[in-house]
């Protein structure tokens, strides 16, 4: 019998008080501190088990769960985490240490990463009574949750950061050639701050104000840009994590000529989990934007914008995600007014030993209403937009809780308008929480 199969059974007697182990541990050791298990003599049971000298792979695991297990049943959750993450880590296809872990941070309110896990073991085997209590804890954290912040940190390398197309020139009205900047290397900063707030008004009743900012930092200041979206709202509570909210939206963008656009608008939202392993969120915007540094506000009008997502977990180490969007911008002028579509579709998997890939891939087309009067010889422009990103992360290499990702992404757009396609191979190498 497996080493999975014996800590299975192991958590099986202890939690129904009753029987014995049902295969026979490798480790004489461990086999020892199973029996204090067995006794609830847990801190025996661990003093054994921190004592054992791991001879294989399965021993790791299961010495790191009997210790963990040990502070967990002693209402230590802090203690127990990082043996709990090491179990996950070594054997990330095994449920019941998800669950485990997951019940861990929640209980020291690390609520986004105690949802991970617990999202992740519910695609495991799990019996009716486990996945009972995964759902309490989703809707307790849920119910509970009154502030959540956001950040983020990446230096992020490119061969194009400002999108160049490689040709020389461009003629104007059809006749005036305009010298076009050419592509060159940069390497700058993405960076994200924010949080939301949901103030309880009533049972199921939550205020919603949501704050944040994303920036992208280069030497030459020149490339620098800032985006700024305020959100004020209601959102509503209801099963199978159901959430449905509504508001209002401010938002504004900025670069080096100061402020580039600003908008108003409103927004509605709904998001609930279809069964144990899928998850669906739905999101409409319509904002008023404004473009103070566009003559004759030729870029001024409504955006409207829909977008669905699916999150779906085909096993405990296999995350899958797709979504589709649209959007229509009427401007002012017809040779602004635009129409986008896009789709996307990704993947993550959590390999044995602590390293997670994942594979992302997105296609979006741009289709303009007119052609731009400045540029007579071609028709309205069709932009078509294609990207591919790899991202690598390890577990075991942590810091204050963070673990380094890596990102590798290429990018490249084709135009009927030759000055409007371009190519670019961005890097990515930031931490996260998200594991």
């Amino acid at each position: 019998m497996t080493w999975a199969c014996k800590a299975l059974a192991l958590v099986v007697v202890i939690c129904f008080a009753g029987g014995a182990l049902q295969a026979e541990p490798r480790n004489g050791a461990l086999e020892q501190a199973g029996r204090f298990m067995l006794a609830e003599d847990f801190p025996a049971a661990r003093a054994v088990a921190e004592t054992a000298i791991p001879q294989t792979p399965e021993d790791s695991v299961e010495q790191a769960w009997i210790i963990g297990l040990s502070h967990m049943r002693e209402n230590a959750p802090r203690a127990a985490l990082p043996h709990l993450e090491r179990t996950v880590t070594l054997a990330p296809q095994v449920p019941r240490f998800r669950l485990e872990l997951a019940r861990a941070l929640y209980l020291t309110e690390q609520d986004a990463r105690a949802r991970f896990h617990f999202e992740n073991a519910l695609s495991g085997q799990l019996s009716l009574g486990e996945i009972s209590a995964v759902q309490e804890y989703l809707t307790a954290m849920d119910r509970r949750r009154t502030w959540q912040g956001h950040a983020s940190f990446a230096i992020v390398p490119q061969t194009n950061p400002t999108r160049a197309s490689g040709e020389s020139h461009v003629m104007v009205g059809g006749a005036i050639p305009l010298p076009l900047a050419q592509a060159r290397r940069g390497v700058g900063m993405d960076l994200g701050l924010g949080g939301t707030w949901l103030p309880r008004l009533g049972h199921d009743l939550r205020g919603r104000v949501h704050v944040m900012a994303n920036g992208q930092v280069f030497e030459d200041s020149r490339l620098n840009s800032w985006r700024l979206r305020n959100e004020f709202g209601l959102l509503t509570l209801g099963d199978h994590g159901q959430q449905i909210g509504a508001g209002v939206t401010l938002q504004a963008a900025f670069g080096d000529g100061g402020r580039l656009m600003e908008g108003l608008g409103v927004y509605a939202s709904f998001q609930r989990r279809f069964g144990p392993r899928t998850h669906l969120s739905v999101r409409a915007n319509a904002d008023r934007l404004r473009y103070p540094g566009v003559a004759n506000k030729a870029m001024d009008g409504w955006r409207t914008a829909l977008s669905v997502k699916a999150m779906h977990i085909l096993t405990p180490q296999i995350r899958l995600d797709g979504g589709v969007s649209l959007a229509k911008h009427n401007a002012r002028a017809d040779f602004n007014t635009r129409s986008d579509i896009g789709v996307s579709f990704g993947g993550q998997y959590a390999h044995a030993g602590g390293m997670t890939t994942g594979l992302s891939a997105a296609a979006s087309q741009t289709q303009y209403a007119a052609s731009n009067p400045l540029l007579p010889q071609f028709a309205p422009a069709r932009d078509t937009n294609v990207s591919l990103t790899a991202s690598l992360m390890h577990r075991e290499l942590t810091m204050q809780g963070f673990a380094p990702v890596l990102h590798l992404g290429v990018e490249r757009q084709d135009s009927n308008i030759p000055s409007r396609s371009f190519s670019n191979i961005r890097a990515s190498i930031g931490a996260t929480r998200n594991f």
